[in-house]
């Protein structure tokens, strides 16, 4: 009796003990997990790297577009000289009538695509005067629309 009372307060003390062990492999488990979540959190910095990366190159593509739009500008103007001479500078505003001298086929700009320009309706025609572009009306000889500095 004296033995088995011995053994019964033996597996008391024990099992009680190994109820709160951790099962086997669980640290192990843990260690993978935290390796884990700092690949994820590797993984989310390098995405943000190459996004910042991709927007940079966004802005440089936006930054060389405008260039070539100021250059295709530029050379459109040396290669399409026009007379101005016996005209002086005067700022049209859309609504006002001007003279038939002011949008002669000498003025007259036809690749208004080029410049992203809406296409002209019927009996209108888009004409340079210096350096602002006019949509005009040649029945009435009002000006439709002006987009100012347009050939600077």
């Amino acid at each position: 009796m004296k033995k088995l009372i011995v053994a019964s307060l033996a597996a008391l003390v024990i099992i009680p003990t190994t109820a709160m062990a951790q099962p086997a492999g669980a640290a192990h488990r843990d260690r993978h997990d935290i390796r884990e979540a700092q690949r994820d959190v590797r993984d989310a910095r390098r995405d943000v790297r190459d996004a910042r990366r991709d927007v940079r190159d966004a802005r440089h593509d936006v930054r060389d577009a405008r260039q070539d739009y100021r250059r295709d500008v530029r050379d459109y103007n040396r290669a399409h000289p026009w007379p101005a001479a016996p005209f002086r500078y005067k700022r049209f505003t859309a609504g006002t009538r001007i003279q038939p001298v002011y949008y002669g086929n000498q003025y007259v700009v036809r690749d208004y695509q080029r410049f992203h320009w809406s296409r002209p309706g019927a009996n209108q025609r888009w004409v340079r005067h210096y350096d602002d572009a006019l949509l005009v009306n040649t029945r009435t000889g009002r000006v439709v629309k002006v987009i100012y500095n347009a050939f600077r």
